[in-house]
């Protein structure tokens, strides 16, 4: 059987930090994104001609959370984002992407994260830092968009006082594929990923299932949010 690999260690935070900073940000990379499959992994695109969008991620995140512990989970090209990445990020290697989704990224994720406060970000994600104020208080929260920055046929929510009560297709407020978990919605995440029978599942479906758990999701739409979800090389002008 293969082994996942991992690069780094968990960083110590010092004395001063407080709940709050100790905080594992998730970052899964290990999809072939079939539709631009012959361009390499999506998360190297650039942005710009400085950054690549996995760079600008991790750039953004250490700007709002700087104590952050980051976990970028890899697959497919693995040796070539690894390559590209800060020596500080530590590497989980999904060895399976070809026949699992990003529940078993997560999974092995959520394995080693060092702490019990996640921050979920998908890998093909273009934001300012603006994008995570506010996000990570003293529940678990989404981040939504009613602005019509995601396309049509992305997950959608339902929302019924600030708390969501769906995940879906076809509906107009959209999930910004941002998510904050703690608490006991993070404990029931992590034990549907561990689920092997629903390995086969999506995360927005899991998150239903959290909810009709008890679990209790909020949202929150940051003044000044910009992001774009790269599904084309249109996205990147």
């Amino acid at each position: 059987m293969r082994n996942n690999r991992f690069t780094t260690f968990a960083r110590k935070l010092g004395n001063t930090s407080t709940d709050k900073d100790l905080l594992s940000v998730i970052i899964p990379v290990a999809g072939m994104g079939h539709r631009m499959k012959s361009y390499g992994p999506k998360c190297l695109l650039h942005t710009d001609p400085q950054y690549t969008i996995i760079e600008r991620i991790i750039y953004n995140v250490y700007k709002v959370y700087p104590d952050s512990d980051i976990i970028t989970v890899v697959g497919f090209d693995a040796d070539k984002v690894i390559k590209i990445l800060p020596r500080d990020i530590r590497i989980v290697e999904n060895q399976f992407y070809e026949d699992t989704n990003v529940v078993e990224s997560l999974r092995l994720a959520l394995n080693n994260a060092a702490y019990d406060n996640v921050l979920i970000i998908y890998g093909d994600l273009i934001f300012n830092p603006e994008t995570l104020l506010g996000l990570t208080e003293d529940e678990s929260r989404a981040i939504i968009d009613t602005k019509d920055r995601f396309k049509n046929e992305e997950i959608g929510v339902t929302i019924v006082d600030d708390k969501i009560t769906n995940f879906a297709y076809g509906l107009d407020t959209k999930w910004a594929q941002i998510i904050y978990l703690t608490g006991k919605e993070l404990k029931l995440f992590r034990e549907f990923c561990s689920d092997r029978k629903k390995g086969r599942m999506y995360p927005f479906e899991l998150l239903n299932m959290v909810i009709n758990r008890g679990g209790s999701i909020g949202v929150v739409e940051p003044d000044g949010m910009k992001i774009t979800e790269v599904d084309s090389l249109r996205d990147l002008t």
